[in-house]
């Protein structure tokens, strides 16, 4: 089989099946894979790691012992002489030396390993790190709050920033409303349109200040943790020039916890925020409330105003709008 035509990942299955073979008949020493990976995890280059931060630490603490027994091996016949009282002579001096550097570098290998330890807590403990739950760049509601944020753009002569484009409909419809429009979205799409690879937040941090006329926020919203929400916020205001606006296009919170399965809701790294807390991170806004659920509890004709003051009362607990937009513009 030619080079061009090679695929590794039958190569190694073949591998793993061979040395499997060889183990089992007893061909292979148990121990012998245990000495390869010493002596790997001992000559490898960091690099070949492959970025497991307990290997590189390990590394480096066996790093931070410095031998100041240099070897005199030589294949010349009066060099090892002279090595060994080069040795000799300055032996005290490199001693000294290296007794202050490995404290200074055992010092830091261990800073770094109960830094380690933290961030791992962290991490297990933050909702930001789980990925069970597939990303859903889909905007609620698309079909009643597309033409809404056409509207509210309307007039826009510089660029538009949609974040996430998720289907595309917006970003299409901005796009044939003769504005300047691109997307942001974290997978990527085979689209005509203009839509870059990249993560809302991130991408909104790189934007200069005052750099477009429009920014739209959906999908990320709807699963950020609240933390990059607050950024996401603070970014996506800085973005726009003065008059600018900023359209938020969110889920309701409770609406979003009855549409998706337990375990999404569970395991999401974030979930919507109120429309009232993105007036709050926005310094203002208008909030538009989006469709509502179907299915309302109709009031009883004639019926006792205590009843149908709490059926009012089910349907918004339960069938109140399944989504919000906030339009807030950066003063003039």
């Amino acid at each position: 089989r030619s080079m061009t035509t090679l695929d590794h990942q039958q190569l190694l299955a073949e591998i793993d099946e061979e040395v499997r073979r060889r183990r089992e008949s007893g061909e292979i020493p148990a121990d012998l894979e245990r000495e390869l990976d010493m002596v790997f995890a001992r000559f490898a280059p960091v690099d070949a790691l492959e970025a497991d931060f307990e290997q590189v630490l390990t590394r480096a603490e066996q790093a931070t012992f410095i031998d100041t027994i240099a070897p005199v091996e030589s294949s010349r016949p009066v060099v090892p002489y002279f090595k060994r009282l080069v040795r000799k002579a300055i032996g005290w001096y490199l001693r000294y030396v290296a007794q202050q550097t490995s404290t200074f570098a055992h010092a830091i290998t261990r800073a770094l390993r109960l830094l380690g330890e933290r961030v791992e807590k962290l991490e297990e403990a933050s909702p930001a790190g789980l990925r069970h739950v597939p990303v859903d760049t889909t905007m609620p509601d698309a079909d009643h709050w597309v033409p809404f944020v056409g509207h509210q753009l309307a007039g826009v002569t510089g660029r538009v920033v949609v974040t996430e484009v998720g289907d595309g409909r917006l970003l299409q419809h901005l796009v044939d409303a003769g504005i300047d429009a691109y997307g942001v979205d974290p997978r990527e799409q085979a689209s005509p349109l203009e839509i870059r690879v990249d993560e809302a937040l991130a991408h909104l941090r790189a934007l200069p200040d005052a750099s477009v006329d429009g920014v739209v926020l959906a999908g990320c919203v709807d699963r950020l943790p609240a933390a990059a929400l607050v950024h996401l916020a603070e970014h996506a205001m800085k973005a726009v020039a003065p008059g600018g606006a900023v359209v938020v296009v969110s889920a309701d919170p409770r609406a979003w916890a009855r549409r998706r399965p337990a375990v999404t809701v569970d395991l999401s790294p974030g979930r919507p925020l109120h429309a009232e807390t993105w007036q709050r991170l926005l310094g203002g806004g208008e909030v538009v409330a989006g469709p509502a659920e179907p299915g309302g509890l109709q009031p009883v004709p004639k019926g006792h105003a205590v009843l149908n003051e709490n059926l009012s009362r089910l349907n918004d607990a339960l069938f109140g709008p399944t989504s919000y937009a906030v339009v807030a513009r950066r003063p003039a």
